[in-house]
């Protein structure tokens, strides 16, 4: 048997980035208690048929509220129809899951994320850094500036933190800093680290070409995170 649906009401909505919207979303009397790094899937209607797609919070557990970051694809039905949700629209979830979690905050990690795939790594690294067990360093790959999501809130937190290192990799525009794919600057991050977990979540062909890299570098595979249908998602291709 399916578990029950946790409704939620959009208590509010704001633009990140020229696709991106970020939606606040409220379950009244219910308390969320994902783990950090864990998705829900958003359930909505299409042609008479439910649909579930899953996304990852950017906020931790613990309050009746969940906030989301969603890209809007022109051909994706369920980020088209939460692009154009309004404050008091329902939109209802399923609970949370994934294997992607937060292991051991006392040990130095690595973070990778392109795209929407950094919100399981924004909900991962507050606890991580509260935690003050060990060091972290954030790879963040977008194609521009004007892409990069939550820009402000990384460098407050990369200020706030000496234990935080963040470096945004660009792929689509000339600029000062690293650009190319992300994976490409595995090499510079891993020196920084001490035996770390590594975190990926982005486009398939990142999560998978990430993986094997890190293991080509010595990192076992057991410390290698990420959600788990990317080698299908490249398969299929």
């Amino acid at each position: 048997m399916a578990p029950p649906l946790i409704e939620t009401t959009v208590v509010g909505t704001y633009p990140l980035a020229p696709r991106v919207q970020q939606l606040v979303l409220r379950a009244d009397d219910h308390t969320f208690s994902h783990e950090p790094g864990q998705h829900v899937n958003v359930r909505m209607e299409a042609d008479g048929s439910p649909v579930y797609r899953p996304y990852s919070p950017v906020s931790g557990p613990g309050t009746e509220t969940l906030v989301l970051a969603v890209k809007r694809y022109d051909n994706g039905t369920c980020s088209v129809w939460l692009h154009e949700r309004s404050v008091g629209d329902p939109v209802p979830l399923m609970p949370p899951s994934g294997n992607l979690q937060l292991r051991d905050p006392t040990r130095d990690a690595l973070f990778l994320a392109t795209g929407t795939g950094l919100t399981p790594m924004l909900s991962m690294l507050t606890p991580y850094l509260r935690a003050e067990g060990g060091h972290a360093t954030l790879l963040y790959g977008e194609r521009t500036q004007a892409d990069l999501m939550y820009r402000a809130m990384l460098d407050r937190l990369a200020a706030t933190y000496p234990s935080l290192s963040v470096t945004y990799v660009l792929s689509g525009e000339a600029w000062d800093g690293p650009t190319g794919h992300v994976q490409d600057h595995l090499a510079p991050a891993l020196d920084r680290l001490d035996a770390p977990h590594a975190y990926a979540c982005g486009v398939p062909e990142m999560v998978v070409d990430t993986n094997t890299a890190l293991q080509d570098a010595g990192v076992p595979a057991d410390h290698i995170l990420t959600e788990g249908w990317e080698e299908g998602a490249v398969a299929d291709d």
